[in-house]
């Protein structure tokens, strides 16, 4: 951590250079004030990796002729946006003013202000003056090095954050802020949440501990710039009431921050802000580091947010399933058995609607009790062969007079067995229903244009409606007297899968099912 106590002077006139030593001595009274170093133009010149030695001090005055220097140019041009710059100008022109900002001067002192004898001061106040309104001496502010750690610890950060449990949550994102403040000597770090209008710290560190409170949002500085995901750094301000030259050191003044804010699909969700109770001066990389980190909490937030909320209504669906099991499966047993008794006293045609009537409340119950219990989640995965499944799914329709038939050898896949069970048996129902109970349906292998595997079933039906040809796979959709549930099932365990199907026809309804390239391929015998 660097302390920026320096002020650079540039220039080859030693009279100026003392000036600016007495102008400083001035504006900040006391052995513990900055420093002033001079710098030959010919020094900057060298070639330097770090950036060169101007860019750790907390502000440059140069002279217009040494301004003029390319080398001395190129060094401003590259100084952080923290550290001013003023110029001293002996022959104060328009052009000679403008060419000076334009190289990036923050201000511009004349001679006529200072170039006195060296006991007027009078003189060197004036650009004492000046130098205490830019430069901000004694703040702290990262070096290279700091923020190459801290970004290292951000790296480690996001592997922690990604893969943190719902019960993790709290203690895994203030570890992470403790890690944060601790490389980056903050003082306190806080995460706000937003609750009806109100941000309450639902996060938050600090080596002394302390009990943040809620705020509203207009209590943070520039909400308006919070409100559209920008950040808000703000250095520490002076002891309250007193100037640079007179300022007592003890008497402690706001605290620097940065505030970030947490963007959860595209709303502001909280805010997270780091303090630090030193004169502090925050820099685009750190101030981005931050911003990152701030990411990083938002995005583990919105995952458990999401978590919990599946939670809930995981519940709730399985609530349903207890009231469709019992509540529905009861009357429709005693329904069942009173039919049976009357078999005898109906006529076959009345009783076998009555029968297909039961029967099919039965699937409806079954599919939607598979839909709630299980929604798209497989189970363990292995190697099975598709004819063995897809044999066993046909033992379980009830249509005598259909056929299947496996066109060709269709080898094993990497799948839950049970699951890719449903799929066939719900593909081989949805036949039946729209094709009817004679129904001749096939299997065979599939190879698409890029070199992916999978299997089709087809049957030898009407095919599907050209109005239902985007939406045959959405709950609901049928155009035959069913729930319109069978299909949304089959998308869904194909989905679990990370497989994709198709519908399409051809004299009859084709459905191509095909295996993701992560999934074990098609094996021919």
């Amino acid at each position: 951590m660097d302390r920026r106590t320096v002020v650079a002077f540039v220039g080859d006139n030693a009279r100026a250079s003392d000036r600016v030593t007495r102008a400083v001595d001035a504006a900040w009274k006391g052995p513990d004030g900055p420093t002033v170093r001079t710098f030959a133009p010919a020094d900057l010149g060298e070639e330097r990796d770090d950036g060169g030695p101007l860019n750790d001090t907390c502000g440059v005055v140069v002279t217009a002729a040494a301004a003029a220097d390319d080398a001395v140019t190129e060094r401003l041009a590259a100084l952080p946006s923290n550290v001013p710059v003023i110029a001293l100008v002996e022959d104060a022109t328009t052009e000679t003013i403008r060419a000076l900002l334009a190289a990036g001067v923050d201000d511009v002192v004349t001679v006529d202000d200072w170039a006195l004898s060296p006991d007027e001061s009078d003189a060197v106040w004036s650009l004492a003056e000046r130098l205490a309104g830019l430069l901000e001496p004694d703040r702290v502010q990262l070096g290279t090095d700091d923020v190459a750690r801290l970004s290292e610890v951000l790296l480690d950060a996001g592997t922690t954050l990604m893969s943190t449990r719902t019960d993790e949550v709290g203690t895994k994102i203030e570890w992470t802020m403790e890690n944060v403040g601790e490389h980056a000597e903050l003082d306190r770090i806080i995460c706000y949440r937003e609750e009806d209008g109100q941000f309450v710290p639902a996060y938050s560190w600090c080596p002394d501990g302390f009990d943040p409170a809620p705020r509203r949002f207009d209590d943070f500085p520039d909400p308006d710039q919070l409100s559209t995901f920008g950040n808000v750094a703000r250095g520490a301000a002076p002891p309250r009431g007193e100037d640079v030259s007179t300022a007592d050191t003890d008497e402690a003044g706001p605290p620097a921050t940065v505030h970030v804010p947490l963007v959860v699909d595209w709303e502001l969700s909280g805010i997270v802000a780091f303090e630090s109770d030193d004169y502090r001066t925050w820099t685009d990389d750190e101030v981005d580091l931050y911003r990152t980190l701030g990411d990083l909490v938002a995005h583990t937030i919105a995952r458990n947010d999401r978590r919990a909320a599946l939670r809930r209504q995981a519940e709730q669906l399985e609530q349903f399933s207890a009231v469709v099991s019992h509540d529905l499966r009861n009357p429709l047993n005693v329904l069942s058995g009173y039919l049976s008794l009357s078999e005898d006293e109906l006529t076959p045609s009345r009783y076998d609607a009555m029968s297909g009537a039961v029967d099919r409340m039965e699937t409806l119950i079954d599919d939607l009790l598979m839909l709630a219990r299980r929604g798209e989640a497989i189970g363990e995965t292995e190697s099975v062969p598709i004819e063995a499944v897809a044999k066993d799914a046909w033992a379980s329709v009830r249509s005598p007079e259909a056929t299947l038939t496996i066109a060709d050898e269709v080898g094993q896949v990497e799948a839950d067995p049970g699951r890719l069970r449903q799929a066939l048996e719900n593909l081989f129902r949805n036949a039946i229903d729209h094709a009817g109970r004679d129904v001749a349906i096939e299997i065979g292998p599939l190879t698409t244009e890029d070199g992916r595997r999978g299997m089709y079933v087809a049957d030898d039906g009407p095919g599907i409606p050209v109005e239902l040809a985007d939406t045959v796979f959405d709950s609901g959709v049928s155009s035959a007297d069913s729930s319109g549930i069978g299909l949304a099932i089959v998308d869904r365990i194909v989905e679990a899968h990370e497989w994709d199907i198709e519908a399409r026809n051809d004299d009859g309804a084709v459905f191509e099912l095909t295996f993701g390239a992560s999934a074990t391929q098609v094996a021919s015998a």
